[in-house]
This record gives structure tokens, C-alpha cells and sequence, in this order.
């Protein structure tokens, strides 16, 4: 059985899908959890950081990695046989494209990098058709990222955002497990 990484980053109003994401996972992949320290520590309106961390942990029945130090095992002895970063915010992208390590997400992808495991992202980003566009497409020409599919989200209030569709993670993940981007990768918009 394949051991997954999976990631959760800040695009808090993603974390219904977020939860969704992993518990597929879980049924098919034996699955390590790491999250920011954002995703860790704040209240939000969609969920309190303590009722979300329950959450997550109910799913996986094991304690979830939150700092540096966790994450960065994973690159001197290999362990994982993918990453899958769900949500990705632009904030996580971006420091990615540029190598910033300074959270366990951002060290999980440093490590698992030097091992050239397939490294795939499903970028939730309100910017992602402006400012951050150019890291997204920065990552989709370097060797080992893969993108979930995505669509337009909300485009007549907020027409520079994308958001990676949910059912579409576990395909992207084994063409990934290929070396190949899944394909379509731009599914149009969300009908609003």
C-alpha cells in the first residue's frame, strides 16, 4: 500500500472538501497528515482550529504533524511515496515555486523534493489568475508537480480566482504515480 503525505494549508473556506479529500485517501492509501500553523492554530468561521485538528484526527486515528522538525524526517529517510497538498493555498504555492521553508508544509515539499516523489497540489486561490498565476505555472513546467484539474470559482464577484476540483484528486494522484499530469487541467467555471 502506498503512503501518502497529505497537506492542509489556510484556504479555510475549502475545508469541507479538505475532509472530503481525505477521507478517499484514507480508504485507498495509508495517509500521514501535516498542516500549517494557520491551519493549526486559528478559529474560523467555518470551523474552530481544535474542532477542525478533532476532525482530521478522527479520520486518520493517529496524530496529525505540525512543525518543522516532523516534516523534515521525511527527506533523509524516504518514507512517502507521494505528497498531496489539499487545500494549496497561494500563499503555500507561491513559497514553493521560490523554495521558502519556513512551516511543515513547506519543509514536508523541501524533503520529499530531493527524493523526486511526485509532489501534487490542489490549489484553492482567489488570485491564482493574477498575482499568483505566475508561480502555478512556474511549478506546472518543473519536474514532479502535478496539478489537480480546476475551474473558475465565482467568476462574475471574484474573476481571478480558481479552485481544484474534489473529485478529481485521486486521478490526478495515479497519473502523478506516472510521472504525467492528469488530464483536462482547466475544467471551465462553476456554474453560479
Amino acid at each position: 500500500m502506498n503512503k501518502i503525505g497529505f497537506a492542509v494549508t489556510g484556504s479555510f473556506c475549502s475545508m469541507d472538501d479538505m475532509l472530503y479529500v481525505l477521507k478517499q485517501l484514507c480508504q485507498k492509501y495509508e495517509v500521514e497528515v501535516f498542516v500549517t500553523p494557520h491551519v493549526r492554530d486559528m478559529d474560523t468561521r467555518f470551523y474552530s482550529h481544535s474542532q477542525l485538528m478533532q476532525l482530521i484526527q478522527e479520520i486518520i486515528c493517529k496524530e496529525v504533524h505540525t512543525t518543522i522538525q516532523e516534516a523534515e524526517i521525511y527527506g533523509p529517510h524516504p518514507q512517502l511515496d507521494a505528497v498531496v497538498i489539499y487545500p494549496c493555498d497561494a500563499t503555500t504555492l507561491n513559497k514553493i515555486d521560490l523554495g521558502i521553508n519556513d512551516n511543515c508544509v513547506t519543509m514536508l515539499v523541501k524533503s520529499c523534493v530531493r527524493n523526486q516523489i511526485p509532489i501534487v497540489l490542489g490549489v484553492y486561490s482567489n488570485d491564482v489568475l493574477s498575482n499568483s498565476g505566475i508561480h502555478l505555472l512556474s511549478l506546472f513546467n518543473k519536474k514532479n508537480y502535478y496539478f489537480v484539474p480546476m475551474f473558475q470559482d465565482h467568476y462574475q464577484k471574484k474573476p481571478h480566482s480558481m479552485i481544484a476540483a474534489k473529485d478529481r484528486v485521486l486521478s490526478t494522484l495515479e497519473a502523478a504515480f506516472e510521472h504525467r499530469q492528469y488530464q483536462p487541467f482547466l475544467l471551465g467555471y462553476k456554474k453560479v
